[in-house]
């Protein structure tokens, strides 16, 4: 399948297997690799649906020329969106740190909001953003971790940490309502919203990844906001 999307460009074939992969590995589990074929189609044919879903144009033809796929642009602003997203959320880290001393609460909060603003004019070019920051070697090096193969003992951990993301993303609301110490009703009237918020935003940024510019920092934020509920007691 890989090989059927080479055309295009990495990043994008990365997107378009993510889920994929695990499926197509599920069923090789349960039926054996020798029944894909029979069950899923020919490689070939099953990546070209994926890729007329995803509203790609065919793969050219060996008599053709070689379609020129778009190259997401590379001028400086994929690199100051990578900045911006460390900035924000070491900022949201230490600003869930900072709310033992006031005094610099804020100047966490205005350094988050600048490594935010920074990134702006990345967000704003959406999908072809996404992927020049994707193009990024420090972002590459980071893919076999975060698309890891599960043929590894490495890779198996860490897809189980992964499959583990919607408990998160119901968890996360809880040190924000313990810090707001509204007792029983605090959890109902803020913990209920704020999970059906937390579980919406997580499950989109799976295919609108700049919302992991919001989901990162917030990560970071609530996981030092635990911490310091816990160093409370």
């Amino acid at each position: 399948m890989r090989a059927a999307l080479s055309d295009l460009p990495q990043a994008e074939v990365d997107e378009l297997l993510e889920d994929t992969e695990e499926h197509v590995r599920e069923l090789a589990r349960e039926h054996g690799e020798d029944q894909l074929e029979l069950r899923l189609g020919p490689p070939e044919a099953y990546a070209a649906e994926l890729r007329s879903a995803a509203g790609y144009p065919p793969p050219p033809q060996p008599d053709e020329p070689t379609r020129q796929i778009k190259q997401p642009r590379s001028d400086g602003v994929e690199t100051l969106a990578l900045i911006g997203l460390i900035v924000t959320t070491a900022s949201a880290l230490l600003f869930g740190a900072s709310l033992r001393s006031y005094h610099t609460t804020p100047f966490f909060l205005l350094t988050g909001l600048v490594g935010l603003a920074v990134s702006l004019p990345m967000l704003t070019r959406g999908k072809e953003g996404v992927d020049a920051v994707a193009q990024l070697p420090t972002v590459r090096a980071l893919t076999p971790y975060l698309t890891p193969d599960e043929s590894t003992l490495t890779g198996k951990v860490l897809a189980y940490v992964y499959s583990l993301q919607p408990a998160w993303w119901l968890l996360r609301v809880l040190p924000v309502v313990a810090l707001a110490r509204g007792g029983a009703i605090g959890l109902v009237v803020l913990g209920v919203p704020a999970a059906i918020i937390s579980i919406m935003v997580g499950h989109y940024s799976r295919t609108d990844r700049r919302l992991l510019w919001l989901v990162v920092p917030a990560n970071a934020l609530v996981a030092s906001v635990g911490l310091y509920y816990v160093a409370g007691f």
